[in-house]
């Protein structure tokens, strides 16, 4: 494959949303729960965007199927149907209908509830797949905790032998730390080719999209990892003891945002601000303080202590107090 090819050939999406959600305990899909204030599957439409894909796939199915639809029907996305739950290898396969007469591209495959994860990492992971020539590449990290997910079993260097999902790993397979993030890049003509090799043969009788790993690795090579430093970028939101891990790391990141851009904080931890919030510079926000929906607030303001503003548009210099 020549170079050129290698860097400028096209790139799509698949975003897997079609999960039951069973470990929330929800009426509510898991993509529809909010993390600052916005539902997750957004966040992993932005960083599909930030990759300048030609076409996003977002696979959806179960009870929440038309909800999810109506909720990103003005995304820009492309919607694919899973009807039953059969696991992340047939819901890709359920996408390989719109890539049939696709070759020489890639496709960037990631779940809907890994909203943390960042534009510049997706971008570097691409980089990485591309640079090497690779047939597959999966984005991995160091985990404290790797308990619930799949463990990275090495070959040499950066290349992966495969993929051993926790409830099917051995007791030395689960004392791995390096965990599979369940987002990868794949050439389109090989995992299409070897996809329907898997099969369910698992405790969860599912065909897990991690089994096409090994068959590549075997029958032709080329499958790589890229290990990222920061595991919170990789978290995946498949609890609400999750979901609330994950709104601590989202509320870091929009404060620091925010001090960076001139904003004074008394005490961030007393603070909660939603994703569409804007707060101008030299403003001062005290302990006890919710922002929530698109609440603007203008420039050398004072809010709290003890305000909730919910789409509140507050003017420069304006003195904001519970009373």
């Amino acid at each position: 494959m020549a170079m050129r090819n290698r860097f400028q050939k096209p790139l799509y999406v698949a975003i897997l949303a079609a999960g039951e959600s069973k470990r929330m305990n929800s009426a509510v899909s898991k993509v529809m729960h909010r993390l600052a204030g916005r539902p997750l599957l957004y966040y992993c439409i932005d960083i599909a965007k930030s990759l300048n894909p030609k076409e996003i796939f977002v696979v959806v199915g179960g009870p929440h199927r038309e909800k999810v639809m109506d909720e990103f029907k003005n995304t820009g996305v492309t919607f694919v149907e899973q009807p039953e739950p059969k696991g992340t290898g047939d819901a890709v396969m359920k996408v390989e209908p719109h890539l049939r007469n696709v070759t020489d591209a890639d496709l960037f495959v990631m779940p809907g509830d890994a909203p943390l994860l960042t534009e510049g990492t997706a971008q570097k992971f691409v980089e990485f797949h591309r640079a090497r020539g690779a047939v597959a590449t999966v984005l991995t990290a160091e985990h404290p905790n790797p308990t619930g997910y799949g463990r990275i079993i090495r070959s040499v260097g950066d290349r992966i032998m495969m993929i051993v999902e926790e409830s099917d790993a051995f007791p030395e397979e689960k004392a791995i730390r390096e965990i599979n993030s369940g987002i990868y890049v794949f050439d389109v003509e090989y995992l299409f080719q070897w996809l329907k090799e898997i099969r369910p043969d698992n405790r969860q009788n599912e065909y897990y999209l991690t089994d096409v790993i090994e068959i590549l690795q075997r029958r032709v090579g080329g499958v790589y990892a890229y290990k990222i430093d920061d595991w919170k970028e990789v978290l995946g939101v498949n609890t609400r003891h999750d979901l609330a891990n994950a709104e601590r790391i989202m509320q870091e990141r929009l404060k620091s945002k925010w001090i960076g851009s001139g904003v004074s904080f008394i005490d961030p931890d007393a603070v909660y601000i939603e994703y569409y919030v804007e707060i101008g510079r030299d403003t001062i926000i005290y302990p006890f303080v919710a922002l929530l929906g698109r609440t603007k607030i203008g420039q050398n303001a004072i809010i709290g202590p003890n305000v909730v503003l919910e789409d509140a548009e507050i003017k420069d210099g304006e003195v904001i107090r519970w009373r």
